[in-house]
């Protein structure tokens, strides 16, 4: 009775099931990171700008995903994420602009394809944008230039119009100080309100994921 009360009361020995594969990080959290860990170089803000430099005529870059998992990691430095987002987005209107006076359709067509391109036409996008401007000035620009995406359409359809590019640029930087520092603070003072977001709670899971098969340097926040 004995023998058979201690085998009874063993513990079963199966072996327990393997756990499933993390998945690695996504190509914006690997960025994240591989930007954040430089963070104390010279080159780091110059090297930050460069994604919404080219924001115009490179849509798939996710720039708005950049500055909030930066922000994120690097909460002392909002301001400066912001800024650099500001400056180098209103730098990249007034290059798209005088490329796109420079040489005309035929840039548009090839950054863009014909599709975009004729959606300027009287009855696409670019006409409603171009009447706003011609009742509102730049003042238009600036106000769509304040919504969460970059005002491509906009810039390319002022441009189109022969407004001067540091203008157009002027507008755009005026307008993207409001998402660019709503990104920023909200990154910076309530990184779990971003978790209701599903593509950034998806970017932090994966920030996290990364950090923990590799926590590299810690630079200063």
């Amino acid at each position: 009775m004995g023998e058979q009360t201690t085998s009874a009361s063993m513990p079963d020995a199966s072996p327990a099931a393997p756990l499933p594969p993390v998945a690695p990080p996504s190509r914006a959290a690997r960025l994240v990171l591989a930007l954040e860990r430089r963070a104390d170089r010279p080159w780091f803000l110059p090297a930050v700008s460069v994604f919404p430099l080219t924001d115009h005529v490179l849509p798939f870059l996710p720039n708005q995903m950049l500055l909030l998992g930066l922000s994120v990691l690097l909460p002392r430095r909002w301001w400066h994420l912001a800024l650099a987002f500001v400056l180098a987005t209103g730098l990249g209107a007034v290059l798209t602009a005088l490329a796109i006076q420079e040489l005309g359709r035929p840039l548009l067509e090839t950054l863009f394809g014909a599709t975009l391109t004729d959606g300027m036409g009287q009855d696409g996008t670019g006409a409603a944008v171009l009447a706003a401007v011609e009742r509102h000035g730049l003042i238009a620009l600036a106000v769509l230039a304040m919504l969460p995406w970059p005002p491509r359409t906009a810039v390319i359809v002022c441009a189109l119009a022969g407004l001067p590019p540091f203008a157009i640029g002027a507008a755009v930087a005026a307008g993207r100080v409001v998402p660019a520092c709503a990104y920023t603070l909200i990154g910076a003072r309530a990184p779990g309100f971003l978790r209701r977001w599903r593509a950034a709670d998806r970017l932090l899971t994966a920030i996290e994921a990364g950090r923990a098969a590799d926590p590299g340097p810690a630079p200063g926040r």
